[in-house]
């Protein structure tokens, strides 16, 4: 109940009321859209909470988009309703605020006579301030290709999601950061944007080694690859995101490591009355063991230990507001109930895992609808810290939904979920909602 829902579920038992606006407008006959949207959460329980995951204004020219503020999103080529989600950017945070420019959907090149379609975005957000840094920056981008013509039954996807911390100042001097300053120039962006630096060893400033030995940043991201696959009755889609880190998948050290999924679309579900009918099915296994291997050594192929979603500068890891933004599977600390020795400046005590994932959705009867999710997940903590037992976990969902057609339409809600296992407090839990749209 808690997973990549952009940190607004409720601490504990409560009550939880949410409300949410979006509204476009066109701007006279040029093709101009104006818009904007809002989502406020109130919490009401063991800790009150005042949440806003949206707040956005947006423009819009054919399939252009600007906008600017906090915005609900996933990134990567992978299912974001029934999976486990995007491994980078799972919507398992809350959203940061940022300028961000990008296409809505593919777009067909013309030269290659519609066969290649494009699709990414670019974006600049602020990270504020957290436990051990302030002021650092994101820098984020996108770029997706798509093969396929609408007569084929088969379209090829292939791209990948590219985010980066970088800037800012540090609060205290601690491993690499002795300065406090982390590298913030425009000269330094450009590093940030291309990636260049360490790679290239042409990263000239007076800093510390690790800037021009490693990267300028730290630097998140996956390459996805995708088919799509229509059949008669079904849509099967695959998919996979390797995971890009410090250089490893460059030669392969980490190739193993990766989220692969498939997803089963049943095209026309047959809904009636005392019929159960599956719309879609989702299976997915995450693995993050390999991490090109134990050691990040002085070889291009043994650059290993990559530490997912740790890092030597930014010690609040790969997260917002303490709250780790890719997959909620490599998981944290404070959320556990183990007492095995960690590194206390690295956010993700537990990032190598193997994860096994069922999502499935549909109907029962004409409009009661249903979706479950079951996920059992081995966790072995990390290349420095490793667990000295495996932690095993089983965790579960099950959601229906309805209509009240009472007083012009509302929409009920019932969800039962459980957490059984060696990682987390094993516990249960139940949600009921309405909800009202206008």
């Amino acid at each position: 109940m808690r997973a990549n829902q952009y940190a607004t579920a409720p601490i504990g038992s409560g009550l939880a009321v949410n409300t949410s606006s979006r509204a476009e407008k066109r701007l006279g006959k040029k093709g101009f859209i104006i818009g904007y949207g809002t989502d406020i959460v109130i919490n009401l329980s063991s800790k009150n909470q005042l949440i806003l995951p949206e707040l956005y204004g947006n423009l819009k020219y054919k399939k252009w988009e600007l906008y600017v503020g906090r915005r609900k999103e996933v990134f990567g080529f992978a299912d974001t309703t029934l999976g486990t989600g995007s491994f980078s950017w799972a919507g398992n945070a809350l959203p940061m605020p940022k300028i961000h420019l990008g296409l809505t959907d593919y777009v067909p090149l013309k030269f290659t006579k519609n066969l290649v379609s494009i699709k990414g975005h670019y974006a600049h957000g602020w990270f504020g301030t957290s436990v051990h840094a302030f002021g650092y920056m994101l820098h984020q981008k996108t770029f997706f290709v798509k093969v396929s013509k609408p007569s084929w039954p088969i379209a090829l996807y292939g791209g990948f999601v590219h985010h980066v911390q970088w800037g800012g100042r540090t609060f205290e001097d601690l491993g690499t950061v002795t300065n406090r300053h982390l590298p913030s120039r425009f000269s330094d962006y450009l590093y940030v944007v291309t990636g260049w630096g360490g790679m290239t060893g042409s990263f000239n400033r007076s800093g510390n080694a690790f800037d021009s030995t490693n990267r300028v940043g730290n630097h998140v991201g996956t390459l996805d690859v995708g088919l799509e696959w229509r059949l008669e009755k079904k849509l099967l889609t695959f998919y996979r995101q390797s995971v890009i880190e410090d250089g490893s998948l460059y030669y392969l050290n980490s190739i193993a490591d990766g989220l692969h999924g498939l997803i089963i679309r049943n095209l026309f579900p047959k809904r009636s009355k005392g019929r159960i009918s599956i719309e879609k099915v989702t299976l997915e296994f995450l693995y993050t063991m390999s991490q090109g291997g134990p050691i990040f050594g002085p070889t291009n192929f043994t650059r290993g230990n990559d530490n997912y979603f740790n890092h030597q500068q930014y010690f609040d890891g790969w997260s917002y507001r303490r709250q780790i933004i890719g997959t909620p599977f490599i998981v944290q600390k404070e959320d556990t109930k183990l007492n095995y020795n960690y590194n206390s400046l690295e956010i993700a005590t537990s990032n190598r895992v193997r994860v096994y994932h069922a999502g499935f959705q549909g109907y029962i009867g004409e409009k009661m609808q249903f979706m479950g999710k079951l996920s059992l997940s081995h966790h072995y903590g990390n290349y420095n810290f490793p667990y000295p037992v495996p932690a095993k976990q089983l965790s579960g969902l099950f959601q229906l939904s309805g209509d009240i057609n009472a007083l012009g339409g509302f929409r009920w809600h019932t969800a039962l979920a459980f957490d059984q296992g060696s990682l987390y407090q094993n516990s249960m839990g139940v949600k009921v909602g309405i909800q009202k749209s206008f």
